[in-house]
């Protein structure tokens, strides 16, 4: 039961992402509140879209990001259960607990910032690494998680919420959380259980985005 509900987690988080819906439609929110909601949401949707459909995102990491030229995911330190750590680790430290503490401003502001994160990963660091517009994740970071923050910097009176100690406190909590979800001993404890590694089936899903790596590389020569 729990390796089958690993091995199918980002399809659970459409699930997760219906309840936050749901939660969002029938209660009386603020505009920080609404903010965080939507954007967990959205956050949740993009774990979908990144991994399930259309998916790739597992070896799109490994070999644009970390620059690892292997397509065999038994040997990745990277594998389902890894990914399903780090992801929600990251939802909720970063993504959810501003909704109980909003008097720590710091919270939200590193939300809002790791909203531009995404976006500047998904819309000019792989697609300039890929010279190929779409990768997984570039519709729920371009069109969902981005406008909802927009229209929270529109909307929030940023000057008089947010100052430079929260921009400090802000841009500390995201590197120690991304140490914790993404490098830490955990995670790599978790990416070492090869009884969780990714299948062919979903390695395969990132056949497109290998096809232009190659075509990229033969153009170098």
């Amino acid at each position: 039961m729990m390796k089958s509900i690993i091995r199918h987690w980002y399809e659970l988080a459409v699930f997760v992402a219906g309840i936050v819906g749901v939660v969002l439609a029938i209660g009386q929110w603020n505009l920080l509140q609404t903010t965080i909601l939507a954007s967990l949401l959205i956050i949740h949707l993009h774990f979908f879209e990144e991994m399930g459909f259309p998916g790739g995102f597992p070896w799109l990491g490994i070999n644009v990001e970390l620059h690892i030229d292997e397509r065999d995911a038994t040997k990745w330190d990277l594998n389902q259960l890894s990914t399903l750590w780090g992801n929600e680790w990251f939802a909720v430290l970063v993504c959810l607990v501003p909704l109980f503490l909003p008097q720590w401003h710091w919270l939200s502001l590193a939300a809002v910032i790791f909203a531009f994160a995404e976006l500047a990963m998904h819309l000019i660091y792989f697609p300039l690494s890929l010279k190929l517009l779409y990768n997984p994740g570039f519709f729920t970071a371009v069109f969902g998680l981005t406008p909802i923050i927009i229209n929270y910097i529109v909307r929030a009176p940023m000057t008089r919420l947010y100052h430079w100690s929260d921009l400090v406190l802000a841009i500390v909590w995201i590197i120690f959380n991304y140490w914790m979800a993404f490098r830490g001993p955990v995670y790599k404890k978790l990416g070492a259980m090869k009884q969780y590694s990714f299948t062919a089936e979903e390695v395969n899903k990132a056949q497109r985005y290998m096809d232009q790596v190659k075509k990229n590389d033969a153009r170098k020569v």
